[in-house]
């Protein structure tokens, strides 16, 4: 008896049997032609996009989410305090009137190298009962992105805002109207359960060019061998900073003994000027440290979810590959 159909042996079945590992082609004649397709390609492509991934979030994501002053950030404070302009006669003070103080920092573009930015510093002082402008003056550094540093050669270590991971030690602060002065560090407090470092300038300042005007504010005419200057040394400038993020959550500052035209040269006072010391006032406490907790879950996701990610798809990536080598 005669068989038109034989047998498929062990290979064959296994071969028909496996319909991922290969396709049906039709051939010139009509036949059916088996290909393999390699499961290698698939596993290859796999690890590269694993590494791919990888270098992505350790070398892209995680910097991105590490800068200290990334796009759109701005800064922003209110202070209260007091103020006292020179009297009628122009030798003494007038008496003390509310001051209100606006400080904001912000991006106000791309700085003229990759990795800065250009910053609007504007900080303003008002009567609280009449609005009139007591003083106001505006900056526009440039600064590092990664760093909060300032870019320009001239004021290198020289911040303008505290950089991430501060540090216990002194930083020279270029920042509106201080011009390099160093602040040195204090002690740790907590304000509303976040631990902060309180840093502290006290001493000599000479601030000239804060006093020299804007469209609303006429300013302080000095001439040639005048500065301006907090009298008596007593300046000071208290700055309590998020340590992780470098974020300033409060400010105490002022002149009580008042800023004076001197002249140089014999270093006696010509006429006074302003005196005035403000606080950061409570909401804007709050809002700072609520901007410092945003800032750091940033930080945090930087410093070890990126790095997380980056070391699971390498992982990944090795095994499929290790998978691959012992397929074959």
């Amino acid at each position: 008896m005669a068989h038109d159909a034989h047998p498929l042996t062990g290979a064959q079945a296994r071969a028909y049997s496996a319909p991922t590992d290969r396709a049906l082609d039709a051939s010139p004649g009509g036949e059916a032609v088996v290909r393999r397709i390699p499961r290698s390609y698939a596993f290859c492509a796999l690890a590269l996009a694993c590494a791919a991934a990888a270098l992505f979030a350790n070398h892209v994501l995680a910097p991105r989410l590490l800068e200290r002053i990334p796009d759109g950030w701005s800064w922003q404070s209110g202070f209260v305090g007091h103020a006292r302009e020179p009297d009628a006669k122009g030798t003494g003070f007038a008496p003390r009137v509310a001051a209100l103080y606006k400080r904001q920092m912000r991006v106000d573009g791309a700085g003229p190298v990759p990795g800065t930015v250009r910053i609007v510093d504007d900080y303003t002082m008002h009567d609280v009962k009449t609005g009139k402008v007591i003083w106001r003056y505006t900056v526009y550094p440039i600064a590092d992105r990664r760093t909060g540093a300032h870019a320009d050669p001239k004021y290198a270590d020289e911040i303008l805002v505290f950089p991430p991971n501060v540090e216990r030690k002194v930083y020279v602060l270029r920042q509106n109207y201080v011009e390099g002065y160093p602040m040195r560090f204090v002690e740790e407090e907590t304000i509303d359960r976040m631990t902060t470092y309180l840093f502290e300038y006290v001493g000599t300042i000479e601030y000239t060019a804060s006093y020299r005007g804007t469209p609303d504010y006429p300013g302080v005419a000095v001439t040639p061998g005048q500065e301006i200057k907090c009298a008596d040394d007593v300046f000071y400038l208290r700055i309590w900073v998020e340590p992780l993020t470098g974020t300033t959550v409060k400010v105490a500052e002022g002149c009580e003994a008042g800023d004076y035209v001197f002249d140089i040269k014999t270093g006696e006072r010509v006429k006074p000027v302003l005196v005035w010391s403000g606080d950061t006032e409570g909401k804007d406490v709050m809002a700072n440290i609520e901007r410092a907790r945003a800032m750091r879950l940033r930080f945090l996701t930087g410093n070890y979810l990126a790095p997380a990610l980056a070391g699971l798809a390498l992982v990944f990536g090795a095994a499929m590959l290790l998978s691959l080598r012992r397929a074959a």
